[in-house]
């Protein structure tokens, strides 16, 4: 009768052990569509979560987790996922990335306005950043943890007003973000406070390493109307003798606004490592 019961488990776990063998031919990255009940916006949101090679291959080993905002454009989060796959060959380590959908730009990227002129571009509802903020550590950071295997650092890719909904993130909390890619970001906004944000920013007392990837085109008018702004903020930086702010600043040669995700993705991962 033992005899039986000690082959019976050694059949079974031979089985589970077959089952749960890697194919090293076979290619198990993947992207989950998430939704979450949030109470913070009272409403379900939606996450595209991108699970590298690596994760089904090594499952003793936990990840960094990058954040993409703007991935209710499938074809954004499509590239950025490309970027990484090909990048973590051998240049960059793999990484997690959770596609952050975004509903209304305006209202989640955007701070409160103090300038009655902004709303001259920008109309309500807007100005619920803070929200998004919640929403990321209260809701979208614990079902992160408690269903993958998560390292404790964090990038972030922006693009345009999702850049500066980044740069905001990072400056007021802690542990959002620990790298951020900042592709054109938008520091004209709001008569440019942004700019003064850095400059109280770069002599705050921060406790982690904080550090940006900054970048932007030419010739297209927006790229126009945000680059003074923006190289505001590079000098600003230049002069900072804070030891926990790191930052690069490169010049894409990008005439196209909408088109500086192309090189801004891979350099800042570049620039990363």
């Amino acid at each position: 009768m033992h005899k039986i019961i000690i082959i019976g488990i050694f059949l079974f776990t031979s089985i589970l052990s077959a089952q749960t063998e890697i194919d090293e031919n076979k290619y198990y990255a993947k992207t989950e569509t998430i939704f979450l009940d949030s109470k913070v916006f009272d409403t379900i949101r939606e996450l595209q979560v991108y699970l590298p090679q690596e994760y089904f291959t090594k499952p003793n080993q936990s990840f960094k987790v990058l954040y993409l905002f703007d991935s209710q454009n499938q074809r954004i989060f499509n590239y950025v996922r490309g970027n990484i796959e090909f990048l973590s060959m051998n240049e960059i380590e793999p990484l997690i990335i959770v596609g952050v959908v975004t509903y209304d730009r305006w209202n989640e990227f955007l701070t409160p306005n103090n300038h009655k002129e902004t709303l001259e571009t920008y109309q309500p509802p807007m100005g619920s950043a803070d929200l998004l903020i919640e929403h990321i550590q209260n809701e979208i950071e614990p079902y992160l943890k408690n269903n993958y295997r998560t390292e404790d650092y964090r990038l972030a890719i922006g693009h345009s007003l999702g850049a500066t909904f980044v740069t905001y993130a990072t400056m007021k909390t802690e542990n959002l973000f620990d790298y951020s890619i900042l592709i054109s970001p938008n520091y004209f906004y709001d008569q440019e406070k942004f700019v003064d944000r850095f400059k109280e920013f770069s002599e705050s007392k921060l406790k982690k390493t904080k550090k940006f990837y900054f970048s932007n085109g030419y010739e297209d008018d927006y790229e126009k109307k945000f680059s003074g702004p923006l190289l505001n903020v590079i000098e600003i930086l230049k002069y900072s003798n804070n030891p926990n702010i790191k930052w690069d600043f490169e010049k894409l040669n990008i005439d196209n606004h909408g088109l500086t995700w192309l090189e801004g993705v891979y350099k800042g991962l570049l620039s990363w490592n």
